[in-house]
């Protein structure tokens, strides 16, 4: 059965992207990005305004901050973000390199924590971001241990997007990750920023992952096995603790 919409909610959702993705904007200005009718804008964001979803200051409106109180609430609700946020500032701490707690959804990987800070982003600029799974070190961990048919879907997907040559690489990458036990990433998602990632599995399921990030590519070698020990003690508490959780 193919999937129903309904059409109003797509275009709200259109209008919630866009008026994030311009800081502000004025009606006219976002129906003319958004390639939608004056009308149809003013109305939505009337209402987004109205519910508290956005503000209206002078003509121009933004969106409010009851969509961080949403989103606040939503990764609280999250065990595998509340086992991990101790253990990757502790994490941080130890290697004095940044680092992250991220899940996957829908084939897309979400960074939901961070701790430390330059030279690497900070975690204040990339927490709540989507990325491709396999842009990431945590995402190719996780990844890796996916059921195969997830595999094989998230693989599909991005030969259509990107061409049938990144099967092979995608496909190898799971090889090589699931052979040595984490993965890493070379200025994929970032230009400039090395990582190591491993995934948190509990019961055969994975539940998310860590990484370690460094702006110098030291973190892929020279410093290499004490970092990986570093990260796996970590994902084992988390995962420890998330089984306390399960038990409980």
């Amino acid at each position: 059965m193919s999937e129903r919409r309904v059409g109003s909610d797509e275009t709200l959702f259109r209008i919630v992207e866009g008026l994030d993705a311009a800081g502000d904007a004025g009606v006219t200005e976002l129906a003319e990005q958004l390639s939608l009718s004056k009308s149809t804008v003013h109305r939505h964001l009337q209402t987004l305004a109205a519910c508290g979803f956005a503000v209206n200051e002078d003509g121009r409106y933004r969106l409010s901050h009851a969509w961080f109180r949403l989103g606040t609430r939503v990764r609280f609700r999250g065990a595998f973000y509340r086992a991990a946020r101790d253990e990757i500032r502790t994490l941080s701490a130890e290697t004095g390199h940044t680092t992250w707690s991220a899940i996957e959804e829908d084939g897309r990987l979400m960074f939901v924590d961070g701790a430390g800070s330059n030279p690497t982003p900070s975690p204040e600029l990339l927490v709540g971001d989507w990325a491709d799974l396999d842009e990431t070190a945590a995402g190719k961990a996780i990844l890796a241990h996916l059921p195969e048919p997830r595999i094989e879907r998230f693989v599909e997907t991005r030969a259509a997007e990107s061409g049938d040559a990144v099967r092979k690489t995608i496909r190898a990458s799971v090889t090589t990750t699931r052979d040595r036990g984490y993965a890493v990433n070379r200025e994929g998602h970032i230009s400039g920023i090395y990582a190591l990632g491993m995934p948190v599995i509990v019961d055969r399921s994975v539940r998310g992952g860590l990484s370690l990030a460094s702006a110098s590519p030291s973190i892929l070698n020279a410093e290499h096995d004490e970092l990986v020990d570093a990260l796996a003690a970590a994902v084992r508490r988390v995962e420890r603790a998330l089984t306390d959780q399960d038990d409980g």
